[in-house]
């Protein structure tokens, strides 16, 4: 379908009447204007004529490559195309801008047919729409001003153009042809992780607004083109980040993921510091993740727990040996004196640690072997010196363990019952020892 628009053979009178401002010619040019509307032809071309209004926005008719919608076609003369064109360029000779020639010439018409009537009829193109696609806000405000409405289509992509926003927030709700409908779309938008609340707030001032500024933080937090000064809005309109999504994921888990310091800081107090998704993460591992060496450090500052480990088994220092975030392992050790062990030397350490119990508990058969055995002459001697052995080695074991490297897992209850026997064994090799010092000093004297 071929979608033609009609500039009617009056419109020249129209023109005229206006910039000499002549009622008569007015009159006359707008009692002739043919009826608004659009017929389908026969061959497939859909033909329409505007109110009067539009056409002066445009002031000449468009070139095809000019405009998408509609085929442009006069049918006025090429004298009257010259008139109107030298009227163009008297104007803009005279410092008028495009915008500020159409408004005075919509200023004049006004007296005889006001923008709200022609705004109100069925048309393809909306006026507000049309005054939009130019830049024309100057318009938007005179038909507001004189009683026209707006759709709520037209009302969120005005909503858009933030340098606007103060000047069209002064005709809401009152120039809102449907202000159910607006409150609808502009809940979804909100929903959606846009930045529609103001104009929900103002439509809609009942509005559960808690309710849908969380789900509006989450869901832009969620997207991959995220911007830390939209989520900024939505916080300073009272959002806390504390809403979850399917994985239990937090908004201030999102935000940190993105690396948006600002963001967390602000939300920081507002958070439970042990709160984790559903992979065991928490905020402080989602820091790591985004690779932020300021925002790791500010959550560490603020209590979070590094030692926290998530369904992998990985504290925030060995997620970053993980993903290789070199700066943040260096800053762990140097700033907090956190160095934790790969798994396999956690593995290491505990086999050491229980393998020096062992040679304790072991020690003390061998020395009631020897000390009981008649034929060796130097038992006292070997007591004495295993027993040595058995406190350094008790003394390493019980260092290693105590050691910051030392992994805080849940080892198997055999190891808790070797330990008891090696501090067991330990203490009857003192014994022993104590009565082969005892002996020798009763022999002295």
């Amino acid at each position: 379908m071929e979608n033609v628009l009609i500039w009617p053979k009056e419109y020249p009178l129209l023109i005229k009447g206006l910039v000499e401002q002549n009622g008569a010619f007015i009159l006359d040019a707008l009692e002739a204007w043919p009826a608004c509307r659009s017929t389908n032809e026969d061959d497939g071309v859909c033909t329409t004529v505007l109110p009067p209004i539009y056409y002066l926005v445009w002031l000449t008719p468009l070139e095809p490559f000019e405009e998408c919608y509609f085929q442009h076609i006069s049918e006025y003369d090429e004298d009257a195309q010259a008139y109107i064109s030298a009227v163009k360029s008297h104007y803009y000779d005279n410092e008028y801008t495009p915008e500020s020639l159409v408004l005075m010439l919509c200023q004049r018409l006004e007296k005889y047919a006001s923008v709200a009537a022609q705004n109100t009829l069925d048309t393809p193109l909306s006026l507000v729409d049309l005054f939009f696609s130019k830049r024309y806000f100057t318009l938007i405000e005179h038909a507001l001003n004189n009683n026209s409405k707006l759709s709520a289509k037209d009302t969120l992509a005005l909503w858009k153009e933030v340098d606007f926003r103060e000047r069209l927030s002064a005709f809401i709700p009152e120039s809102i042809a449907d202000l159910e409908m607006l409150s609808e779309l502009a809940s979804e938008k909100v929903a959606a992780g846009k930045d529609y609340f103001t104009l929900l707030t103002q439509v809609s001032p009942d509005v559960d607004s808690v309710v849908l500024l969380e789900k509006a933080l989450l869901t832009h937090l969620r997207k991959k083109t995220a911007k830390q000064t939209m989520a900024m809005r939505f916080i300073e309109q009272g959002a806390t980040g504390v809403l979850t999504d399917e994985n239990n994921k937090t908004a201030f888990m999102w935000a940190a993921e993105k690396g948006f310091v600002n963001v967390v800081e602000t939300l920081l107090a507002k958070q439970d510091k042990k709160a984790v998704d559903n992979l065991g993460n928490t905020a402080l591992h989602y820091a790591v993740f985004a690779k932020n060496e300021s925002l790791m450090v500010l959550l560490i500052k603020a209590g979070y727990d590094f030692r926290a480990r998530n369904k992998e088994g990985l504290s925030c220092y060995r997620l970053a040996v993980s993903i290789k975030a070199n700066n943040l392992v260096k800053c762990l050790e140097r700033d907090f004196g956190i160095k934790e062990l790969s798994p396999e030397g956690q593995f290491d350490r505990i086999k050491k640690v229980h393998v020096l119990h062992a040679i304790v508990t072991i020690l003390l058969p061998l020395q009631l072997f020897f000390f009981f055995d008649e034929t060796l002459s130097i038992k006292s001697e070997l007591t004495l010196g295993l027993t040595m052995a058995a406190v350094i080695c008790f003394f390493f074991a019980t260092t290693l363990k105590r050691c910051a490297l030392y992994p805080h897992i849940k080892h198997p209850w055999g190891l808790f019952v070797l330990r008891g026997f090696s501090f067991i064994s330990l203490v009857a090799q003192i014994g022993l020892a104590s009565i082969v010092v005892l002996a020798a000093l009763s022999d002295l004297v």
